[in-house]
């Protein structure tokens, strides 16, 4: 299994209205999509105002096969303007991907 990790540090005081902003938009943005599960994470300790957005796929060509298409859905209006409302509340973020093997 691949796992995306989309990590941000929202601005001072603003996690909950990133956290917001991806819950209003991730239903349109994996529907139709490989994704087999997904989460959100906010910092319990650590950096504060952290946000986690982690998605799975089954495997690489799925994650690609959606990377495809986010990048193709990236130039819509409704994108665009979910990610100016995204990026004015963000400090900035990175992303890994990883591959999962389970130990037990």
């Amino acid at each position: 299994m691949i796992t995306e990790r989309l990590s941000f540090r929202a601005k001072y005081g603003h996690g909950d209205e990133l956290v917001n902003l991806f819950k209003e938009q991730f239903p349109s943005m994996v529907k139709g999509t490989p994704i087999i599960g997904a989460r959100i994470y906010t910092d319990f300790t650590g950096a504060m105002f952290s946000v986690i957005v982690e998605s799975d796929f089954p495997d690489l060509d799925a994650y690609f096969v959606f990377l495809k298409a986010d990048n193709d859905d990236s130039a819509a209006k409704e994108f665009q303007a979910w990610f100016a409302r995204m990026v004015a509340v963000t400090d900035g973020g990175d992303r890994q991907v990883l591959n999962l093997e389970k130990l037990v």
